[in-house]
């Protein structure tokens, strides 16, 4: 893929101050891309734009939290203004993790709390539809775009103790589809990828890192699959690598797809 496959193109990237967000923005800033991330946390955003820079693009962020549709209007319209246009959304960040993470949310169906799982599942489906939504009033005139969900293999792999990942990645995966269809005749590409394990991310550290408070469940699926991995575990740049590709023309007649980076550990 050439380095400057996204030269002059305006992307928009969900949680892009960490973990596989920033992984995502890098990619895109080294091809050339104008990237605007956004996210809560301006203190981590301010180095994460140092680097952005440094890769070869422009950079900026808008904080706003996704799950407000005031606040993913307010991004777009603002990226707009300020640079004309919107041309790729990768809608990465999801709702809330800490809580994605609970025993009572992610552990065997009979004993987890049902009405946490619903409200989960609502947080993160507004987490990934709301930004996409708010920036096509900003891509239609552009001519096309890219719009790139990143969500889990949970999706698409029957995990125990995964009943709400796999209901909301699941549901994004399909919607993904009905999405693609609607937007073909606006040249507007609406693809999915699906990540598991993945190193140096929020997932990683609450899994692996000294304050963890995971379920050994939790924990030993985590070991199995960086164990199990025949290419290794990914590590953020690996999906943004992925990413750039679906956002760039090089993908321009893929739509509709669901692609699994998960260095052969799922095959589908």
């Amino acid at each position: 893929m050439s380095m400057s496959s996204l030269e002059g193109k305006v992307a928009v990237v969900t949680g892009g101050t960490g973990g596989i967000g920033k992984g995502i923005a890098l990619q895109l800033a080294a091809r050339g891309a104008t990237v605007v991330i956004s996210g809560r946390n301006p203190a981590k955003a301010e180095s994460v734009l140092g680097e952005l820079r440094q890769a070869g693009g422009k950079a900026d962020f808008l904080a706003g939290d996704v799950r407000s549709k005031a606040d993913m209007d307010a991004l777009a319209s603002e990226t707009a203004r300020r640079y004309g246009g919107i041309d790729i959304v990768v809608a990465n960040a999801g709702g809330n993790d800490d809580e994605a993470r609970s025993p009572d949310v992610r552990g065997p169906f009979a004993h987890i709390d049902l009405a946490r799982v619903a409200a989960l599942v609502a947080d993160n489906t507004a987490a990934k539809l709301l930004p996409v939504q708010a920036v096509l009033p900003f891509m239609r005139p552009r001519g096309g775009g890219s719009v790139i969900f990143v969500t889990s293999e949970g999706g698409r792999v029957p995990t125990p103790g995964q009943t709400a990942v796999s209901t909301f990645a699941g549901g994004l995966i399909r919607a993904s589809k009905v999405i693609a269809k609607e937007l073909a005749q606006d040249k507007i590409r609406v693809n999915c990828v699906c990540v598991t394990v993945v190193r140096d991310s929020p997932s990683w550290d609450a899994v692996f890192g000294a304050q963890s408070k995971v379920s050994a469940q939790h924990r030993k699926q985590y070991e199995k699959v960086v164990a199990g991995c025949p290419l290794g575990v990914a590590a953020p740049p690996d999906i943004g690598q992925v990413v750039a590709f679906l956002a760039s023309d090089e993908s321009a007649y893929l739509t509709g797809a669901t692609l699994s980076p998960t260095g052969g550990l799922t095959i589908h």
